[in-house]
């Protein structure tokens, strides 16, 4: 019986945009991301990520921002479709990519470990916010899903409590693992 080896040419791929002044704007109002899905026909469950998380803290709405002036969109589409956006949207100033024989173009594309990477970056300018009574979403480990409410933090660790119809439950999770919730 042989070892299955997954193919690397299966794995997901990212194309890199940079955004112009205009793309900003809609980072920051949270509209980029609609703007992607719209002009590239991109199904719901497409991935998309933008270097920034908006959410509610103290009934004011907080943007924090890993690296301004890019956004990622998993490949799928014709590389056509992605390199069409310079000229058909005013938010992306250039695709990432490179220039082949006859001026044809090609993407330059990301591995997804590195997305995995900055996603996990995120998380951490998040989380370095969390105080007792933060409404946290779980997002990794055996109560991914559920959302619960800070009650300690030390380094790197959150002491979350997760009240459901029929049970509560006090735990210790990863700071890593949460997400703090947006409450609109």
């Amino acid at each position: 019986m042989g070892v299955f080896v997954a193919d690397s040419r299966d794995s997901i791929t990212w194309v890199a945009l940079e955004l112009t002044r205009v793309g900003e704007q809609r980072v920051a109002e949270g509209t980029l991301e609609e703007a992607l899905r719209r002009d590239l026909d991109l199904e719901p469950d497409h991935p998309v990520f933008i270097l920034a998380v908006t959410y509610k803290k103290a009934s004011r709405m907080v943007t924090l921002q890993l690296m301004e002036g890019y956004a990622f969109v998993a490949t799928g589409k014709p590389e056509v479709a992605y390199i069409a956006l310079e000229k058909k949207s005013t938010y992306v100033r250039k695709v990432m990519s490179i220039e082949g024989p006859n001026e044809v173009r090609a993407l330059s594309v990301i591995p997804n470990s590195y997305i995995e990477e900055l996603q996990e970056q995120i998380r951490g300018l998040v989380t370095s916010d969390l105080v007792r009574g933060t409404k946290v979403k779980i997002v990794g480990g055996k109560y991914r899903y559920l959302d619960g409410e800070v009650l300690y933090v030390d380094n790197d660790n959150a002491t979350v409590r997760i009240t459901l119809r029929s049970l509560d439950i006090i735990t210790e999770l990863p700071k890593a693992f949460l997400e703090v919730f947006d409450e609109s």
